[in-house]
Order: C-alpha cells, then sequence, then structure tokens
C-alpha cells in the first residue's frame, strides 16, 4: 500500500516539475527576447507576470485533470491506508545497546 503511495506521489511530483521547467523555459526565452529588442526594468516584469500568469493557467487547463485524477488517487489510497490500520513502518529487529566510548 505504501509503495502504492509513494507512486502515485512520485508521479505527481514529476509532473509538477515538467510543468515548472517548461514555464522557466518559456520565461528565459521571453526574458532574452525582450532584452534583445530593449525592453527592460518595470515593464518586462510586468510582461513576465502576465506571461507565468498566462502559463500557469494553460499548464492547469492542460494537466489539470490528470493531476486531479492522481490526487483522487493518491487520497484514496491514503484513505484505504488508514482505514484499515496496517502500520507505518515495518517493525526493525533491536540492537543490543553496547557501551562504546569515543575518545579524541
Amino acid at each position: 500500500m505504501q509503495s502504492i503511495f509513494d507512486t502515485l506521489v512520485g508521479f505527481i511530483l514529476t509532473l509538477l516539475g515538467l510543468i515548472v521547467a517548461a514555464v522557466t523555459f518559456v520565461e528565459l526565452l521571453v526574458r532574452t527576447a525582450l532584452g534583445s529588442i530593449g525592453i527592460h526594468g518595470p515593464i518586462q516584469t510586468i510582461l513576465l507576470v502576465l506571461l507565468f500568469v498566462a502559463l500557469v493557467g494553460l499548464s492547469l487547463r492542460v494537466f489539470g485533470r490528470l493531476l486531479a485524477v492522481l490526487l483522487t488517487a493518491a487520497f484514496l489510497v491514503y484513505l484505504l491506508h488508514a482505514l484499515l490500520g496496517i502500520p507505518h513502518t515495518i517493525p526493525m529487529q533491536s540492537i543490543p545497546q553496547q557501551d562504546k566510548t569515543v575518545s579524541f
């Protein structure tokens, strides 16, 4: 159960990482293009903020359903995990304590 949950969380984080990488790539291209045509300072910042908002909206429209399905599956697995009462950790073999001293 834990491995299924970890896999779903991995998919979600990978998807978000790809989205962030794509937004960063587009932002750097546009920043370079704006700088090369002579747009700097606050005007460039305003244009980049508007571009960022548009890219986030576009990514949510494109990947929103996939992200919703992955989050729903992760929440269902977590709910089943909590309802079944499966322990979160596997008991480890205990090692007897030994007196150890470290001297410098």
